[in-house]
């Protein structure tokens, strides 16, 4: 991030910007704030959405943020996004976002579809770089809504080719660590949604020596897991009756199983999350489906279904490579942090038409200079250079 912030800081190029960060209360989170703040963001017109996953140091964060002078507020709050516009028009700036699970687009193009006027909402918006699919699906069919840029750090090969496989690793060692003493070796697993993320996960597992299956609704994908060498149905609910999985991974950023999913349980399962939120599986359809009140543990609940099958939601159907954890190190989050600041910038500076083009992101992200960077930090020749030169 510091070095993104060298080659973009002349000019100040946020200087005109109210900054509104989703943000996961993290120690790297308080590195980007003061990156914002170096390319020229006024803090005292920044806004941070918390997410509430109970991170070790987030009162501590949270304690920082607001010392600087950063509102901070509940990510779940309806109006936060309204607040932030109004505050922004007041100090004559323009709104930028960094957004983290779709909490800023969709509800802007829900206030101009209610009515609400241009100079309150999305009209004071330059755009929105988001670096989650969860809210890249929040937008499928609301494309040509959009009236500002949204940039997709998301869908960009930097965040697929690199950060993947670190999610991937830390959702695999903590679901593991959140199982009850099972032998795993030769069990049967699941995994959900075979995309970038998705496909490391079902690598890991075989590596663990589980006997693993994939389902993905994505036909390519779908393919490309089978002939990978995995068990595969188009159907879901078939799937789970012949394969009988212990485990299963839920990696779509959807809802990937519910009544009829669940009812097709043949044995005791574990259900572990890698999508923001507790979206993947449906809660309540468990619940509702289940035999008596669930059995709640710290790190799990179990739910008893018709015919005595027990279903163990792990970390409580939220991401498990949030459960008590600071997810992935903040060496491996600076990277896709640093393409965030790259695609504000971008947002702030260039010319873009409204709407979502994947290909932009791509195109900024890899003629900023950002990877040739990296690469000059962790490639080949960087353990021959003095510690000096390589900061």
């Amino acid at each position: 991030m510091s070095a993104a912030v060298r080659r973009l800081g002349g000019g100040k190029p946020l200087a005109g910007f109210a900054v509104l960060v989703t943000g996961h209360f993290l120690t790297d989170l308080v590195h980007l704030v003061g990156c914002l703040a170096e390319l020229g963001a006024p803090l005292d017109a920044m806004t941070v959405l918390r997410k509430d996953y109970a991170y070790q140091w987030r009162h501590r964060v949270h304690g920082h943020l607001v010392e600087q002078g950063v509102r901070v507020v509940d990510a779940g709050d309806p109006e936060a996004v309204r607040e932030h516009t109004g505050r922004a028009r007041r100090r004559g700036l323009r709104c930028l976002a960094l957004d983290d699970g779709g909490y800023v687009a969709p509800a802007l193009l829900d206030g101009a579809r209610d009515g609400g006027p241009a100079a309150d909402g999305a009209g004071r918006w330059a755009g929105v770089v988001e670096q989650t699919m969860s809210g890249i699906y929040k937008l499928e069919g609301r494309e040509q809504e959009l009236p500002f840029p949204v940039f997709s750090v998301a869908q960009s090969r930097l965040k697929g080719r690199i950060e993947s496989y670190w999610i991937a690793e830390k959702a695999v060692a903590t679901a593991l660590e959140l199982l009850p003493a099972l032998k795993i070796e030769g069990q049967p697993a699941l995994v959900v949604g075979y995309g970038n993320v998705g496909a490391h996960i079902a690598a890991l597992l075989t590596q663990r020596r589980m006997r693993v299956a994939v389902h993905d609704a994505d036909i390519l994908r779908l393919i490309d897991a089978h002939e990978s060498g995995y068990v595969t149905d188009r159907d879901l609910p078939a799937l789970l009756d012949r394969h009988e999985p212990l485990l299963v991974f839920g990696v779509t950023g959807r809802t990937s199983m519910s009544t009829r999913e669940f009812r097709s349980l043949r044995r005791p399962a574990y259900l572990a999350s890698v999508s923001s939120r507790d979206t993947e599986f449906d809660l309540p359809a468990l619940e509702a489906l289940a035999d008596g009140d669930p059995v709640t543990r710290p790190s799990s609940r179990t739910h008893v279904l018709p015919g005595g099958v027990d279903v163990t939601v792990l970390a409580g159907g939220r991401p498990v490579n949030f459960h008590e954890t600071d997810s992935i190190s903040n060496l491996h989050s600076d990277l896709v942090y640093a393409g965030m600041l790259t695609g504000a910038c971008a947002v702030a500076t260039r010319p873009a038409p409204p709407g979502l083009d994947r290909a932009w992101a791509d195109t900024v992200l890899e003629e900023s200079g950002l990877l040739q960077d990296y690469y000059d930090r962790y490639g080949p020749n960087a353990a021959s250079r003095p510690a000096s030169r390589r900061r």
